[in-house]
């Protein structure tokens, strides 16, 4: 198998995780710790899964963005990557035909470290989080 480099992001992004949209994190996953995150409207929890990390992502009320996902049965939502500089990442995204989907934000998961949701064509909505 030839695998082919893809740079979406820039110098220094690395695989993060994935996430998975699920009805009940407890039930997913039980005994697992679950943070609320009103920023995101959403409550998370961390697993590792033979060597990657999953994010387990629950809907916290009717109005949150991936409570659609979830009623259309959507469980994969999004990679996630980290990068040093969030701005710079953006920039370099927007070269590669991603959008901007959101505005720079902290997330509580990651101890108020900044997110953004970008969306690519092809390999559909991402996440990056500044180192």
């Amino acid at each position: 198998m030839k695998l082919m480099p893809l740079d979406l992001f820039g110098p220094g992004a690395t695989f993060h995780h994935v996430g998975l949209v699920v009805p009940d994190i407890s039930a997913a996953s039980p005994g697992v710790e679950k943070v609320h995150d009103p920023i995101q409207c959403v409550s998370v929890a961390f697993v590792d899964l033979h060597g990657t990390v999953v994010e387990l992502i629950e809907p916290a009320g009717d109005e949150s963005p991936i409570a659609v996902s979830l009623a259309k049965g959507h469980k994969l939502v999004h990679l996630c990557y980290s990068v040093p500089h969030l701005e710079t990442a953006i920039l370099h995204a927007e070269q590669n035909e991603c959008r901007q989907w959101s505005e720079p934000a902290p997330a509580v998961a990651f101890g108020g470290r900044r997110i953004v949701w970008m969306y690519h064509p092809t390999y559909g909505l991402i996440e990056l989080l500044e180192q």
